[in-house]
């Protein structure tokens, strides 16, 4: 079995000064508009079926469902707004497509499940990470090509496999 590098699953923000974002607001909506107005759905889940109601407050940085840490999903384009605990922005972008200051929006797309024996999954563009049952998967256990992603070992029968491009 190859070795595992153990890093936060979670997506982070931050303050204007570096620190985690403490009961902050995240507000993601249509790409190009105003996310305050013009919200979209959010989800706890890459299948999409648990939604996130809009603003997603933090807790020490992490976007929190019902007090824990979490991961959001979106199935398209997007903007965004973050905001600290007294409602002023911190960071907004009217185009976002995944990354912001090392958080993620995964799209839902970007997902695959292990049936065991497969070892090439087609994917457009080389992955950032890649997490299989929500454990990071080191660089060093797949590789990239314009064919997709060949992993070194098939990810395990009925396995969720998030490719984060």
């Amino acid at each position: 079995m190859s070795a595992l590098s153990i890093q936060p699953p979670y997506p982070i923000f931050t303050e204007t000064d570096g620190l985690p974002l403490e009961n902050g607001y995240i507000l993601i909506g249509t790409a190009n508009l105003n996310p305050i107005t013009n919200p979209i759905n959010v989800y706890w889940d890459a299948a999409l079926t648990q939604p996130a109601v809009q603003p997603i407050r933090t807790i020490a940085g992490y976007p929190a469902n019902a007090g824990t840490p979490a991961r959001l999903y979106v199935n398209s384009d997007y903007s965004i707004q973050v905001q600290n605990k007294n409602g002023t922005v911190v960071y907004s972008a009217p185009q976002a497509t995944e990354r912001y200051n090392g958080a993620v929006v995964v799209f839902g797309g970007s997902n695959a499940t292990g049936d065991g024996s497969q070892i090439l999954f087609s994917l457009a563009s080389p992955p950032t990470a890649i997490f299989i049952n929500g454990v990071y998967q080191n660089r060093n256990t797949y590789s990239y090509s314009s064919n997709g992603v060949l992993f070194s070992e098939a990810p395990p029968t009925t396995s969720l496999i998030e490719f984060l491009v």
